[in-house]
């Protein structure tokens, strides 16, 4: 909890500098009524698309926002797992697009609220809530649901899921993924962890970092494994999350090809002569 109150005064003090350098410099001023207040939310969605998926992608930032995805269950606790940095920079990234983009700070803070509130409500545990699709609204909102697949580490699921509320960057970006009943969700990361170790949640990926940046070959391959996504490798073998999941679709193609062979349909094109 400490690490949370800290992280948020940071990101805080962070918000309010960002809206007295930018606010004079915003490209469109939104009024504060319930039309202008959708697209302000849109806009908040696309600032945070940005932050969270640049988390995932480059490899510095992932040693902060790991700590959020270190836990191999899902439970409200898991709303405070953060490295005490990664709200400022979060805020960083969401507030500067936010006030370029027209959205006063009036109605950011509602926004930020709503999206706080929200936000620690997705990750409700399978104990309280065993099927958190929500009906119908799992078509039309990020459920907790859609963001138990978003913390899991099986393939089909990795880094899918970067809104909090509003799906429409998701769905614009290739990123959205429902739940696969039949695909138990699996919580953590990839790397092997020392159980119950919370030095190894909180700075394994930054000694993981280190050691690859040590041993590195030249300034240009240490510098890519900084900024590089995670799983990039200077040797060529490369595990990024985006890899493995190409992976997966090609393996269940090859098992699906068969079946569909038997069944009198052939996968591969005839010879055109």
């Amino acid at each position: 909890m400490l690490n949370a109150f800290v992280g948020r005064v940071i990101a805080l003090a962070m918000v309010g500098l960002i809206i007295g350098l930018f606010e004079k410099h915003a490209l469109f001023n939104l009024d504060f009524t319930w039309y202008w207040f959708i697209l302000g939310y849109i806009i908040w969605e696309f600032a945070h698309f940005i932050y969270h998926f640049l988390a995932h992608k480059v490899r510095v930032l992932w040693c902060l926002h790991s700590t959020h995805h270190a836990p191999e269950s899902m439970n409200l606790s898991v709303t405070y797992a953060h490295f005490f940095l990664e709200a400022p920079y979060a805020d960083l990234i969401r507030t500067t697009i936010c006030i370029l983009l027209g959205v006063p700070p009036t109605m950011l803070f509602v926004i930020m609220f709503i999206d706080g509130t929200w936000g620690a409500f997705i990750h409700i545990g399978e104990n309280l809530v065993k099927d958190a699709r929500f009906g119908f609204l799992n078509r039309l909102i990020l459920t907790p649901s859609h963001h138990r697949v978003h913390h899991a580490r099986n393939p089909l699921y990795m880094d899918t899921n970067f809104c909090n509320l509003l799906p429409v960057w998701d769905k614009a970006f290739g990123t959205y993924q429902d739940e696969d009943r039949k695909i138990p969700i699996e919580y953590g990361i990839t790397r092997k962890m020392k159980k119950n170790s919370f030095l190894d949640a909180y700075f394994g990926e930054m000694v993981a970092l280190a050691r690859d940046v040590r041993k590195a070959p030249g300034i240009k391959n240490k510098l890519l494994y900084i900024f590089m996504p995670p799983g990039w490798s200077h040797t060529g073998e490369h595990k990024t999350s985006a890899i493995v999941r190409e992976e997966y679709f090609r393996s269940i193609n090859k098992k699906e090809q068969p079946e569909e062979e038997e069944a009198g349909f052939s996968v591969r094109p005839e010879s055109v002569t």
